[in-house]
């Protein structure tokens, strides 16, 4: 038998009383029902790790925290998909050769791991009744690479490019302007841009927590870094902030030509929400999430974008 949680007025006494968060009224009461006790108000009370919980005095310091973190989904989620479909669609025009074409296996090494991936994949989708994946095999032709990106995640997206002949991705790189002498001698620096971004992506598609980047899992690679500090003139990137990843997205929309415009107009729809945060919570708490320069860097990001 299932035990029964305690009402959201228990909650709130709770609240109250168990974490010394001023929290009363119908309007606050709509907003934790609204938000949630677990996913909401318990994960925007600490910052990166369970145990740094922050001394929050009322619930409109919390929620402000769990209001940030819902507009930078709000921004970053079209901005992720358009990154996403575009590598892949650049990746498909400019060399679209079927999987398991004698062309395409030229350009990888024959990495066994990467090939069962492919396999499984491909064959959970068409067990799933893909309608891409199952036209392909019900027509008796191999599948091309478009319709296999169709359902490939964003990882499996950079396995596929770390296999890729080093020719073949340096090339790739210069053709969409982002090939540097000194800092993609391997051609590493896709794959390395689409692992940063794997962990946001699949953290902004699942609705959870990335304000304070908790999703990060791995270490990013020095040479990206550098990349993006010689490139926009904007220094101190190590993604242990949002904004760090805001720099990312801005840099690679750039490189697919959008617009002067647009890209202000994200920028100033999240540096408005910073300043909202800003406002709002303890400034240890901010300085935690955002760090101490966030808004140096937005400032770089805007002469960044209105030098190219």
């Amino acid at each position: 038998m299932v035990e029964k949680g305690k009402s959201t007025d228990g909650l709130m006494r709770h609240i109250r009383n168990t974490h010394g968060v001023d929290i009363n009224g119908s309007t606050e009461k709509q907003a934790l029902l609204n938000m949630g006790y677990y996913h909401g108000y318990k994960a925007s009370r600490y910052i990166k790790k369970s145990t740094n919980l922050q001394n929050y005095d009322n619930f409109q310091e919390v929620k402000a925290i769990y209001d940030f973190d819902i507009e930078v989904k709000t921004i970053f989620y079209p901005l992720l998909v358009r990154i996403e479909t575009s590598l892949k669609n650049r990746l498909i025009d400019y060399e679209a050769k079927p999987v398991g074409n004698k062309d395409y296996k030229k350009y990888l090494n024959k990495k066994l791991e990467l090939r069962n991936k492919i396999d499984s994949t491909i064959a959970y989708n068409y067990s799933k009744g893909h309608p891409c994946i199952q036209h392909f095999f019900h027509s008796s032709k191999p599948l091309p690479l478009w319709a296999y990106f169709e359902v490939t995640t964003m990882g499996e997206f950079g396995n596929f490019i770390s296999c890729m002949d080093v020719s073949y991705r340096i090339e790739f790189t210069q053709n969409m302007n982002m090939h540097h002498t000194g800092f993609n001698q391997n051609g590493r620096m896709l794959e390395n841009i689409i692992f940063c971004l794997t962990g946001i992506r699949n953290a902004t598609m699942h609705n959870s927590m990335i304000f304070d980047c908790r999703f990060n899992n791995s270490n990013f690679s020095s040479q990206l870094i550098s990349y993006l500090e010689n490139t926009t003139g904007i220094k101190n990137i190590d993604f242990e902030s949002i904004v760090d990843f805001l720099i990312l997205l801005i840099f690679l929309m750039k490189k697919q030509h959008t617009t002067k415009t647009e890209l202000n107009r994200v920028v100033s729809q999240f540096d408005k929400k910073r300043e909202l945060l800003y406002s709002s919570i303890p400034m240890k708490a901010y300085s935690e999430i955002l760090g101490t320069d966030a808004r140096k860097k937005i400032n770089g990001l805007k002469e960044y974008i209105s030098n190219g």
